[in-house]
């Protein structure tokens, strides 16, 4: 009986931590990749609104892509890490949502100004969410306005709480195991 005492509280905490990982809400942070008609490709990490209705803040890399070029450059590197205009909608439509990822400094709205160099326009459709799907109306999507977007996928992308309180249910059954069978710490 004083065995099953001592065992009951790690059980306890290790079928907690399990429970609350599968069950936990996931932060609306998704990995967006596209690659576009030039060849250039974007891959990074955007966090949305609760609901999804609107993007907040992103995170991520254009490759292979230089500003003026036609066709296929296959150089040039630019962190994308700032959203234009954040919570405005530049499409319209039931559960769409259209915004622009962009590089350079946050909050330079002026056309053509030194602040940024590339933007990525981003449109998609929120129905089916936290399934999105990529939607063409407004501007789409497409780098600088003249290269469209060919193929791409939005994936969830798991939240380190859950990660952490997964890891820590296992660490609980494991301590368990090793105690069941005798090995101790």
């Amino acid at each position: 009986m004083l065995k099953l005492m001592k065992t009951l509280p790690i059980v306890a905490l290790a079928v907690a931590g399990i429970v609350s990982a599968t069950t936990a809400k996931a932060d609306p942070v998704e990995y967006v990749h596209m690659t576009f008609v030039s060849g250039a490709q974007f891959s990074g990490a955007v966090t949305f609104a609760p609901d999804y209705s609107s993007v907040e803040d992103v995170t991520g890399t254009l490759t292979d892509y230089q500003y003026g070029a036609n066709g296929f450059a296959g150089s040039g590197s630019e962190t994308i890490d700032w959203n234009w205009d954040p919570g405005v909608n530049f499409t319209s439509g039931t559960n769409i949502f259209g915004t622009f990822l962009v590089d350079g400094t946050p909050g330079d709205y002026a056309y053509g100004a030194p602040g940024y160099t590339n933007w990525i326009a981003f449109t998609y459709d929120y129905s089916g969410a936290p399934g999105l799907v990529f939607n063409n109306s407004g501007y789409g999507n497409e780098i600088d306005y003249n290269d469209p977007m060919v193929s791409g996928y939005v994936s969830a992308t798991p939240e380190p709480g859950s990660l952490l309180l997964f890891g820590t249910g296992l660490v609980g059954l494991a301590f368990l195991l090793r105690r069941k069978m005798g090995l101790g710490l």
